[in-house]
């Protein structure tokens, strides 16, 4: 009962946001219902949209509206507005949908289909805390969107050539793991070394350079009673086992929806 109610409230809410016109057809990929792209700005983002998905297969999309008119979330406009207005590419439904409502600053950015493929929780958490969120916050609102479709873009055809982006594939990830791994071998045996020296030297402040080694020989001389080999080094080969790094994946909820949001 509680599910039919948010759909009957989010059809009538979409009324007031959508014109008419809009509310029975279709929707543009890039659509701008709260008017802070200027018609060059959307334009351009509508023309790059629509080549990225149709070179990849999966709808990528731009939704913006100025406020919500009830408080279901921004998951739920997103998932209402992905099925009533029939995004998705193909059979299986595939995209990528950012939606925006400007009034209290919400996102949420939802995938579907081969969507969810292509954009992992760990692709969905670079693209936006590193190329999106931050410009929003700077209110550059062309800017992050041209951000966002260039990353689509980019999560996509590495996702059709096999490799999501993902933490095991990610270039930035492993250059960070290198060079903590170098820090700590390099640095962590310094470190240890230092503290023991600087330990034995408070030790030794009493100490004093023997200038003959008399008196470390007995009165009566020594007598050499054996002899030992010892070995002081020794060469070791190792072969190291290489390991597959295990990829986080993508989190679906019972609808097949993946996605995050929160506030910009």
């Amino acid at each position: 009962m509680k599910k039919i109610l948010t759909v009957v409230m989010l059809t009538l809410s979409l009324l007031f946001v959508f014109p008419p016109a809009a509310f029975a057809a279709e929707l543009d990929l890039v659509e701008d219902v709260a008017g802070i792209l200027t018609p060059y700005e959307k334009n351009d983002l509508l023309g790059r949209a629509e080549a990225i998905s149709g070179k990849y297969e999966c709808d990528v999309a731009i939704i913006i509206i100025e406020e919500m008119t009830d408080d279901d979330g921004a998951y739920e406009w997103a998932r209402y507005i992905y099925e009533k207005y029939d995004f998705g590419y193909g059979a299986d439904k595939s995209g990528v949908l950012l939606f925006l409502s400007m009034a209290k600053r919400d996102y949420f950015l939802i995938a579907y289909g081969y969507g969810n493929t292509a954009f992992t929780d760990y692709g969905k958490d670079v693209m936006l805390d590193k190329h999106i969120l931050p410009l929003l916050k700077e209110n550059k609102h062309y800017e992050a969107f041209s951000a966002y479709l260039d990353k689509a873009g980019e999560f996509l055809k590495l996702a059709r050539d096999g490799a999501p982006f993902d933490r095991g594939s990610d270039p930035g990830s492993e250059t960070a793991a290198f060079f903590i791994k170098l820090a700590v071998t390099a640095l962590l045996p310094v470190l240890i070394a230092l503290i023991v020296c600087t330990m034995w030297k408070k030790q030794m402040k009493t100490a004093v350079a023997a200038r003959a080694a008399a008196n470390y020989i007995p009165a009566g001389g020594f007598n050499l009673t054996g002899k030992t080999d010892m070995f002081l080094y020794r060469t070791q080969t190792r072969t190291r086992v290489q390991t597959s790094s295990s990829s986080g994946g993508t989190t679906k909820d019972s609808g097949g929806y993946s996605g995050r949001g929160g506030k910009f």
